[in-house]
């Protein structure tokens, strides 16, 4: 995972617009009021040119926009957001080695 571009948006925003007049049509708000530092954030997952994505956007005016892109073998959660805005570091998926029974 990791941070593609952050920005400000200083005019009203509806997200799934944006998405439609950027050409995703798959697209799903999974978390309208992810709450950090009080601070509120829409989380949106998307699909883009064959890549996952998620695009946070802040909902206090202007609206801080931040896009990630998830690479193969990512997962995310509504809490690693909150977690990259708390720490500056996004998280990376660490990998597990399972032992085959029998």
């Amino acid at each position: 995972m990791r941070l593609v571009q952050k920005g400000i948006w200083r005019k009203k925003l509806d997200v799934a617009d944006l998405l439609e007049r950027k050409g995703c049509y798959e697209f799903t708000l999974l978390e309208d009021k992810l709450s950090v530092r009080e601070e509120l954030f829409e989380i949106w997952w998307y699909a883009y040119d064959g890549n996952n994505h998620i695009l946070a956007k802040n909902k206090n005016y202007p609206h801080h926009l931040y896009f990630l892109l998830l690479e193969p073998g990512d997962l995310f959660g509504v809490n690693d957001f909150r977690d990259f805005l708390e720490t500056g570091e996004l998280k990376q998926p660490i990998a597990i080695d399972f032992k085959k029974n029998g």
